[in-house]
């Protein structure tokens, strides 16, 4: 009789167990993006001039972008995304787009200089997305939140959309994505209940030192102590190609917070640079030239001002590596 509670624990214990094991496989196959959830209003009409003290209409300008304005449907239909959008008149639907999305800091000059640097070596259709400004933010520094990659997923979609409408081949369009983007790259090209439109939008993305999902645990617990999985969703089980490029001694986006098999081990092709920070590819010579090597700074993130370094050497690598699968990637000539 002395064996009977311990018994009976233990058959409670293995019945949660078998609970709890069904409830994550189930969700796991079950993956979802809530829609409602993640379409923050729309509160703006007009983009800032400058966003973090950045000026973006100057370098813009220069380099032959066109500026930010309301020009990109959000996915619910209830508002407009800002973008700067810049067709290659005449041949849109013959050459690449490449859809550039930011990082918590929002739009940033690594940003233009990323689509700088597209527009001349691969003679691609240009559009920079922004997430914040149109929803009167400026930042989402703490990254798990309403404001994090499934709602950036949305955007994406809603980027897209808008560039096939435009007459881009979505056969011939890609996302770069760098921090929060890399991380929305990620998670736009994970099996969930959208994949079917992110695979009929976009033939494939890169992601630059992303954000990653903490070590799956049966409570989705966010690296900044959240349980909400919705606001840390899972990655992995690519649908389309994707390439990765990460640094070991980015302290922002550190790979200890990811589960390394699923995340980078599934993309095609996972750089991880040794002694590279975070943001490597930061032009501190400003947007479309060449940077100045081993320049380093602070981060204006006030959570965790984490150091950037920059590195030709391993831009240069990450940006032949990105032509390369844009490239491979591209539709065949008959």
């Amino acid at each position: 009789m002395k064996n009977q509670p311990r018994t009976a624990f233990c058959s409670l214990l293995g019945a949660a167990v078998l609970f709890v094991a069904s409830t994550s496989s189930r969700a796991a196959s079950d993956d979802a993006i809530p829609i409602e959830k993640y379409q923050p209003p729309i509160v703006e009409q007009y983009p800032p001039a400058s966003s973090h003290g950045w000026n973006m209409e100057r370098p813009l300008v220069n380099n032959g972008l066109n500026l930010f304005s309301a020009n990109v449907p959000s996915y619910d239909g209830k508002g407009m995304l800002f973008s700067s959008w810049t067709a290659q008149n005449g041949r849109v639907f013959e050459r690449p787009a490449i859809i550039i999305v930011h990082g918590g800091h929002g739009v940033a000059p690594g940003n233009l200089d990323t689509a700088v640097w597209a527009k001349r070596n691969l003679d691609a259709n240009i559009l920079i997305l922004d997430s914040y400004w149109s929803r009167g933010r400026t930042e989402n520094w703490l990254s798990w939140t309403r404001f994090g990659a499934n709602m950036r997923v949305l955007d994406l979609i809603a980027a897209a959309r808008f560039v096939k409408s435009e007459g881009a081949d979505p056969k011939k369009t890609f996302v770069i994505g760098d921090s929060q983007g890399g991380w929305t790259v990620l998670r736009a090209f994970s099996k969930h209940n959208l994949s079917g439109e992110v695979k009929s939008l976009l033939a494939g993305g890169v992601s630059l030192y992303p954000n990653c999902y903490v070590k799956e645990s049966i409570f989705g617990r966010a690296p900044s102590g959240s349980t909400d999985r919705e606001d840390a969703p899972p990655l992995g089980n690519y649908v389309a190609p994707v390439i990765a490029f990460t640094g070991t001694a980015d302290t922002a986006t550190p790979l200890s917070q990811c589960n390394v098999d699923k995340v980078f081990k599934g993309v095609e092709k996972w750089t991880n640079f040794e002694g590279a920070t975070h943001a490597w590819d930061s032009p501190t010579r400003g947007v479309g030239r060449r940077a100045e090597d081993n320049v380093c700074t602070r981060a204006l993130n006030k959570y965790n001002p984490f150091p950037i370094c920059s590195s030709n050497k391993f831009t240069d690598i990450t940006r032949s590596d990105i032509q390369a699968f844009v490239e491979r990637h591209l539709p065949k000539a008959p």
